[in-house]
């Protein structure tokens, strides 16, 4: 699966732990009541949830992924060096002074200013540093394989998502007040979103997606049509239109969004095509969890997707909204996530472990790493919950969420806990851990050059 001499990104390991850490803490927070459905999402308490999530879970494990599968999908190599360490420390510096921020902003603190500016500069410093390096391996890889150009458009929304980000807290700070200033800022909030979730990880989750679900269902390569390629390209021109024209004709940026709106449903329907063709072709009849439990996280993107141009054609209610993005962000984006993490973790375990065994012994199957019945115990009550809570928003029934979100919490701590003990090789017999076997760290990888192909499987 991981081509020979493809190294293990080192760090990979760290920005899923990190990540893991942050929706944990996003979830305990809805959990506790810090936000419910009769709040306003723009309150500090309620962006602390929701940068927890959107940097510190789903920015990180994005980053991770393309640290190790980058080099897969281009057959090229990131430089050498700490680079990967040096950005991770950065961001989770960068979120904790941001999330700091908006608590300070809750109580009125003068140090409003001072922290969100220095949250800004040092997210902005990290992002773009390491949206640079994979910008670059991504562009010289660009023709060995169709993922790369989808990861390259959510690398651009990536950047426009930082630049409008990093204005928003310089002015949620208080440094720039001027009147028109905020009046964007309130305005642009929406297209911010939709860079960073739409453009930023739903076009990077379909690049890395169209490799990774062939090779873990081994079917052949995903052929997008032209449909995906123009109607992808379409949503986040339009978005960075909308952002960019906002500030000097309304009408022109409120045109752009709507048809960015508009053209995200075709994007889903020619992605999930192209899915389903994947899934029906492959020689794997069996599936295994990670790619069973994806299932219903397509099934909330196309149902968030088509859904979300009727709700504004009807021109509906924040709460609406509200709950098409709860399902977008935690049904789709989330559910993926936790998914194809049950497979990537003990994959790459596996090859770091045992790998450098091949030949000389028998090894254990990958599936010996992870507890697929167990795990699927906790995918149910997981995807349960995020249904009920999108209800529970959309109905604004605050005690009806709370309990959801004690049990999504609940579940996420659990498959938290299942790739915790896959890492650790809790389930692997012991005779297959005697010398010269090597266990591995625990939140990073060592050296070793992937070189099993298929043969964990």
């Amino acid at each position: 699966m991981i081509p020979t001499g493809t190294s293990l990104s080192r760090w990979t390991m760290s920005y899923f732990a990190a990540s893991l850490f942050f929706l944990l803490f996003a979830e305990v927070l809805l959990a506790a009541g810090g936000w419910s459905p009769s709040l306003d999402v723009a309150d500090p308490r309620s962006l602390i949830i929701v940068h927890s999530t959107t940097i510190g879970w789903l920015a990180l494990l994005m980053i991770g992924a393309l640290l190790q599968f980058g080099p897969v999908l281009t057959g090229l190599e990131l430089p050498k060096g700490s680079l990967g360490l040096v950005v991770l420390c950065g961001m989770v510096v960068g979120l904790v002074l941001l999330l700091s921020g908006f608590g300070l902003t809750s109580v009125g603190s003068a140090l409003v200013g001072p922290v969100m500016c220095a949250a800004a500069a040092t997210l902005a410093v990290s992002f773009l540093t390491i949206a640079a390096a994979l910008f670059s391996l991504f562009w010289r890889g660009r023709h060995a394989h169709e993922a790369s150009r989808f990861v390259l458009l959510g690398i651009a929304s990536l950047v426009a998502t930082v630049a409008l980000g990093a204005f928003f807290a310089v002015v949620v700070s208080g440094v720039a007040d001027a009147f028109p200033l905020v009046s964007y800022v309130v305005a642009a909030a929406p297209l911010h979103a939709g860079l960073g979730l739409v453009g930023w990880m739903t076009f990077g989750a379909i690049g890395v997606s169209y490799k990774l679900l062939p090779m873990f269902l081994l079917s052949d390569d995903m052929k997008p049509s032209d449909t995906l390629r123009h109607s992808c390209l379409a949503v986040a021109g339009l978005l960075m239109a909308a952002a960019a024209s906002l500030a000097f004709d309304e009408a022109v940026a409120g045109a752009s969004a709507l048809l960015a709106t508009l053209a995200l449903p075709v994007a889903a329907a020619a992605y999930l095509a192209e899915l389903a063709r994947a899934y029906r072709g492959r020689r794997r009849r069996k599936l295994e969890p990670n790619t069973y439990w994806s299932l219903p996280a397509f099934v909330m993107f196309g149902a968030s997707a088509a859904l979300l141009p009727a709700a504004v054609a009807l021109h509906a209610g924040p709460t609406t909204l509200t709950a098409l993005g709860y399902l977008f962000v935690f049904g789709w984006l989330t559910g993926l996530g936790l998914a194809q993490l049950l497979k990537i973790v003990p994959f790459l375990t596996w090859i770091e472990a045992f790998g450098p065994l091949l030949g000389r012994r028998p090894t254990p199957k990958l599936a010996d790493l992870v507890n697929g019945a167990r795990s699927s115990v906790w995918f149910s009550v997981f995807y349960c919950a995020v249904i009920v809570a999108s209800g529970a928003i959309f109905l604004g029934l605050d005690d009806v969420f709370r309990i959801a979100a004690f049990a999504q919490t609940f579940s996420t701590a659990a498959l938290a806990a299942e790739l915790a003990l896959s890492r650790a090789l809790a389930g692997v017999d012991a005779d297959a851990k005697k010398s010269p076997f090597k266990h591995p760290a625990f939140f990073f990888a060592g050296n070793h050059r992937g070189d099993a192909n298929g043969s964990a499987s």
